[in-house]
């Protein structure tokens, strides 16, 4: 092989290899355009590059660049750390509002005690002799008493 055909191999591979760095640059910058119409991400990415933001964060980022020796780096360092904590609070905030709109206000625990007292039946008829001495309303019937508790009879109330 001469000389000349080696350039002009040469010549065909680069004119190729042009060709198909020009076809993946396409490819490349369809999914990139598909990505920013498709992702929550990529609409964000859009918003801040039509409101002119764009050149503000690209300093940011290139203060960045300089490693962990430099104050800017520090200085976002600092904020941006700020701004999570800031976040969590508020999350937590929203998170006890949207519960206090299903909730209410505060949350009332009502309990009802019962308790039940065993009477003999001779407490039970001096307890209605009084009553009937006070002028107040007597049962005139006894409770039944249970068979297995002996003489016991029950009374429930509400405890106040």
């Amino acid at each position: 092989m001469s000389k000349e055909s080696a350039e002009f191999l040469d010549y065909v591979d680069s004119v190729r290899r042009k060709e198909q760095e020009k076809d993946d640059w396409e490819r490349i910058s369809k999914s990139k355009q598909e990505w920013r119409e498709t992702t929550y991400a990529g609409m964000l990415i859009a918003l801040v590059e039509r409101t002119g933001a764009a050149g503000f964060f690209e300093a940011i980022g290139n203060s960045l660049e300089g490693g962990d020796d430099r104050a800017s780096f520090y200085a976002v360092k600092i904020i941006y750390r700020i701004g999570i904590i800031t976040s969590c609070i508020m999350f937590v905030y929203v998170l006890g509002y949207i519960f206090k709109v299903f909730f209410g206000d505060e949350i009332v625990i009502e309990q009802e005690v019962v308790i039940v007292e065993k009477i003999s039946r001779s407490q039970y008829e001096a307890e209605q002799r009084e009553k009937k001495k006070r002028g107040e309303i007597v049962d005139e019937n006894m409770p039944s008493v249970r068979k297995k508790k002996s003489k016991a009879i029950q009374r429930r109330g509400k405890r106040d």
